[in-house]
């Protein structure tokens, strides 16, 4: 007979993350990077780095006229907010809809790619998750013509799902090193790929014979085209160029230096007439196929643009923009509307000789834009990209995009003070205390909100006195207990999951190291809980509010890490750290120095009742009990000859005092007269 092991028993190390936010989260918070539209229900979905993916209903282009003769509004239309789909736990980088508009596919950093039923008579839903890939997930590709999705990664893997049974792994190809771009044809005849390699990989999957590649990009390869019929592509590098192939000839046709910077992004109309082209000088640029040397210069971005998306292939007339900033953007592309250039004409820009002298991306650079504001926004949210985590090791200080700074209380998971526009080092010097607490969590916000992370190394380091932690309001109470922040915010997390439920009651009434997490808080049930291994690959994301359900607690289950269990369950938290340190008189005092006696105590000890200690044992003074809140009228305390104050802990003495890898040296000096 075997007994099979519960995962979360074996293998590698967990963490557990939480994130800091609103109850809901309706605009972008970060850089966009994923963009797919469905011209017959006119919805738009969005995603980037705040690993959420949006849904919005956004007028159709005719709607972004005015109705006084055509003349375009610039600017003034928006799109609405729909919902959210909620799955993903870092940047998610491409959307492909498939399956007649009904299926959404998304691929992320978190090296998975989901699927999301998004019909337009039911309510959007979490499918599945394929966890074919090892790295993270940088593109997806759609053949409609067989019902057939790819996904590529950073693992050098490439993979075709079947959509028409359940997604099943029907092909895999390998290529070499990263991979940043992927397409194939409507009936996939042709999967190419292109990455930090330099070069273009044709594979064939009829054959799945060793692939054709095709070179010439002199850095990443960042986007791929491929006509209808197979025998024309488009790619665009971080080497600035655009390059158009013979794939029957395996050869560059031609070459556009259009752009001053790398090129991360290509769109191409249905009769790959003209390619659509941006990336990080933030020029979004038209450039015919027949002449490459006749781009023009649409409109420029405020940010680096990340994702360009035609709002119609035949023919057209707009197209939407993502950056690295957190609006979206939908711009005219239309001929008729268009400006002219400097010194050009109808046709285009200059012919003159002394244009055509310039390097090309410089002629860009000087045409005047053909569009100045975009004709439809749908404006952002602003991002934390700034973040300090003060010295009690509770509150972190963030600033936003914006210009914001606000604190928020991880114990909480809150926000609980806005500073609104100030500097903010200047903040972080007001909010700073002289205390030293070690560090238990780590802080990320490139999410654009504030990610905490827990794992076992540093979890449960940060051991305070309850009176430390403002948890004693009666300042004559003498009998002081302990708290574990680490241990606190686990219950805090898992206090809906039901086996945390029932020990959470035992805690209350068990010993001092059980009693340290019973001062929790309870926390927004809107949080997004995390479980991950530990190179950051997720195996379950919920809220902490679903814990409870029957579906949500057994997933929590079979992932959640022993030392997380051990602390929630069995009420078993790691030991707290005792400090050796020596007690010397100062040599002010001008008394014979007696042999330096090696002591030990709590990290958590605090100065004055060492000034006590010294008082009744040291001294042996006869004067009666002194109260523990007088006793810095008796004697003071030094460490590096710096007077210390009596409510700080060893830890703090050492760390702001102290200074040195040796062991602690206090002194001692009684108060004449005292």
């Amino acid at each position: 007979m075997t007994t099979s092991l519960n995962p979360s028993q074996t293998g590698p190390k967990k963490k557990i993350s939480f994130i800091i936010r609103d109850v809901e989260e309706p605009r972008h918070r970060a850089a966009v990077s994923a963009l797919q539209y469905d011209a017959k229900s006119g919805r738009l979905f969005t995603g980037g780095s705040d690993t959420i993916i949006r849904t919005w209903s956004v007028p159709q282009h005719k709607d972004a006229f005015s109705a006084r003769g055509g003349v375009r509004s610039p600017g003034k239309s928006s799109g609405n907010y729909l919902s959210s789909l909620e799955q993903h736990t870092d940047w998610v980088n491409d959307l492909v809809l498939c399956g007649n508009g009904k299926i959404l596919i998304s691929a992320s950093n978190d090296t998975t790619v989901k699927i999301w039923n998004v019909e337009r008579d039911n309510k959007h839903r979490f499918v599945d998750c394929l966890r074919t890939h090892k790295d993270y997930v940088s593109c997806l590709a759609y053949a409609p013509n067989v019902e057939k999705a790819i996904s590529a990664s950073f693992d050098s893997n490439i993979f075709v799902y079947d959509i028409n049974s359940n997604f099943k792994t029907v092909n895999n190809f390998t290529g070499k090193d990263s991979i940043y771009s992927l397409t194939t044809t409507p009936n996939m005849s042709l999967v190419l790929a292109g990455g930090t390699d330099k070069c273009i990989r044709i594979f064939d999957p009829r054959t799945n014979e060793k692939p054709i590649k095709m070179r010439g990009h002199t850095e990443n390869v960042r986007a791929l085209l491929i006509n209808d019929e197979g025998t024309r592509v488009v790619s665009a590098g971080s080497d600035g160029t655009i390059r158009l192939w013979d794939v029957g000839q395996q050869l560059a046709l031609d070459t556009c230096i259009a752009h001053e910077e790398g090129v991360w992004t290509l769109q191409v109309d249905a009769s790959f007439s003209n390619i659509y082209s941006a990336g990080k000088d933030k020029m979004v640029v038209r450039t015919p196929c027949r002449n490459f040397s006749q781009s023009q210069l649409l409109f420029v971005e405020d940010a680096p643009v990340k994702k360009l998306l035609l709002s119609e292939r035949e023919n057209p007339t707009s197209i939407w923009v993502g950056t690295w900033r957190s609006d979206i953007n939908r711009w005219s592309i239309r001929s008729s509307n268009l400006q002219l250039s400097i010194n050009g004409d109808d046709d285009g820009p200059s012919t003159s000789a002394a244009y055509y002298a310039k390097p090309i991306h410089d002629r860009t650079r000087d045409q005047i834009p053909q569009q100045t504001k975009a004709e439809l926004t749908i404006e952002g949210a602003p991002a934390i990209k700034q973040h300090k985590t003060l010295n009690d090791k509770r509150r972190v200080l963030t600033k936003d995009t914006a210009g914001n700074v606000a604190l928020y209380d991880v114990l909480t998971a809150k926000k609980v003070e806005n500073y609104g526009i100030r500097e903010f080092d200047e903040v972080v010097t007001e909010s700073m205390q002289v205390v030293f607490i070690p560090s238990w969590f780590t802080v990320d916000c490139k999410s654009g909100m504030l990610q905490i992370t827990l794992d076992e190394l540093d979890a449960f380091s940060a051991w305070l006195s309850t009176r430390d932690a403002g948890f004693d309001v009666d300042d004559k109470e003498t009998k002081v207990g302990i708290v574990n922040y680490g241990g606190m915010m686990l219950r805090s997390l898992f206090e809906k999951w039901p086996p945390c439920k029932v020990t959470g009651m035992e805690a209350v009434d068990g010993d001092e190291t059980q009693r340290a997490t019973s001062h929790y808080f309870p926390i927004p049930e809107h949080t997004p809980l995390i479980v991950c291994e530990g190179n950051g690959r997720p195996l379950l994301r919920l809220l902490v509010g679903d814990a409870y359900k029957e579906k949500e607690a057994h997933e929590l289950s079979q992932v959640i890490p022993p030392w997380v269990t051990d602390a929630i369950e069995r009420n078993s938290l790691p030991k707290f750290n005792k400090m050796p340190f020596y007690l010397l008189p100062h040599p002010l005092t001008n008394t014979k120095q007696p042999k330096k006696d090696r002591l030990s105590a709590t990290e958590m000890l605090q100065v004055k009742k060492v000034m006590e200690h010294v008082y009744e044992k040291v001294l042996n003074n006869s004067d009666g009990v002194i109260p523990i809140n007088q006793i810095h009228t008796r004697i003071e305390m030094y460490c590096n000859d710096q007077k210390l104050e009596p409510e700080m802990d060893l830890r703090t003495v050492k760390h702001f005092y102290w200074k040195q890898s040796g062991e602690l040296l206090l002194q001692y000096r009684p108060i004449r007269g005292a």
